[in-house]
């Protein structure tokens, strides 16, 4: 789903053209079989064999691939000369250590772990600008950071629980009895009650220790679509002048981040909807009276900004092509 989403914004990207889509199982076929939207943007293309795809010229190769499996591309492509935007979780975390706890194995080629730039621009905009090889993210990952970031670097986070409510789609194209549409419609399914393996990500990158934060996944009732919503215990009080301060001090510049108005009230805590189908991320938040208690909510589809809108953004970067391009699409409202 996340390649199909990849091709789906190259259509319309002024500078990247597709010219070669890959898989091994369905080599051969035109690719409007597989993602039947894409029929008038690609009539012609069809998959080719990962063989086949290493004699294409390139300047960037996206991955989306099984968890476990990017790690041996990566390394032949880059011995190619060919920049990677990766979107599986293969080169996230930057120690072998971690990788294998958080993964369960060593990493096949640790070297990749420290070449890897984390492919969240918010955060690592500077190392992604001419580097050759950027990390897929976590969705939940993604939510979660760019939710909390601002208050980690004010450094005022202090106990964290995290709940992700998250749509059918980031389950895969193959069904579970988890994830197959009559076990999971009409649920609200509790799967990961205290971590699951995105953590790695958020405590890599707001530089949080485990003990410190829960992190709570639900499966609800959409096909796209991360909420996150975190229930904080600030490490000292503060006004609602401050936080804003802070949120807008982090975001201003950014491109895709959006701050949920104070008013009206419907609108201050964001529902994923409002970002179906575009690289947008909205983050909105509600402080006790007490001062010290906060809740943040953010919103992102998990196929766009969560994983392909995050990959495009820093293949830009990688390039030295402008950020934004190919990702200016608005979000499709009521979805």
């Amino acid at each position: 789903m996340a390649g199909g989403e990849v091709l789906r914004i190259l259509a319309a990207h002024p500078s990247i053209e597709a010219v070669c889509a890959v898989s091994r199982g369905k080599q051969g076929q035109p690719v409007w079989h597989t993602h039947p939207h894409l029929r008038a943007s690609f009539p012609e293309l069809a998959f080719s064999a990962p063989e086949e795809a290493l004699k294409h010229e390139a300047d960037v190769a996206f991955l989306a691939l099984p968890h476990g499996t990017s790690q041996p591309l990566i390394k032949e492509y880059l011995d190619c000369g060919v920049k990677v935007a990766d979107l599986s979780g293969d080169v996230r975390l930057k120690s072998a250590a971690d990788y294998e706890k958080w993964y369960g194995a060593a990493p096949r080629h640790p070297e990749l772990l420290e070449r890897a730039v984390y492919g969240l621009p918010e955060l690592h905009r500077t190392e992604l600008q001419g580097a050759s090889l950027a990390s897929g993210v976590g969705c939940n990952a993604s939510c979660s950071i760019l939710g909390l970031y601002p208050l980690a670097r004010a450094g005022i986070l202090g106990d964290v629980r995290i709940e992700v409510r998250v749509g059918s789609s980031e389950a895969g194209a193959t069904p579970t009895l988890g994830s197959h549409h009559p076990y999971r419609s009409r649920t609200l399914r509790v799967y990961e009650p205290f971590r699951h393996r995105h953590l790695a990500e958020i405590l890599q990158e707001l530089d949080l220790t485990e003990e410190r934060v829960t992190m709570t996944m639900t499966a609800v009732e959409m096909i796209r679509g991360v909420q996150m919503i975190a229930q904080i215990s600030l490490s000292r009080p503060v006004k609602e002048a401050e936080l804003w301060k802070l949120y807008r001090g982090a975001y201003a510049d950014e491109p895709f981040v959006s701050l949920c108005p104070a008013r009206p009230s419907h609108l201050r805590l964001p529902d994923p909807k409002l970002v179906t189908g575009s690289n947008r991320v909205l983050t909105g938040f509600s402080l006790h009276e007490d001062g010290t208690r906060l809740v943040v909510v953010c919103a992102l589809d998990n196929l766009m900004k969560g994983a392909a809108g995050s990959a495009v953004q820093s293949a830009n970067l990688l390039l030295g092509l402008p950020e934004t391009e190919g990702l200016g699409m608005l979000p499709v409202y009521p979805a």
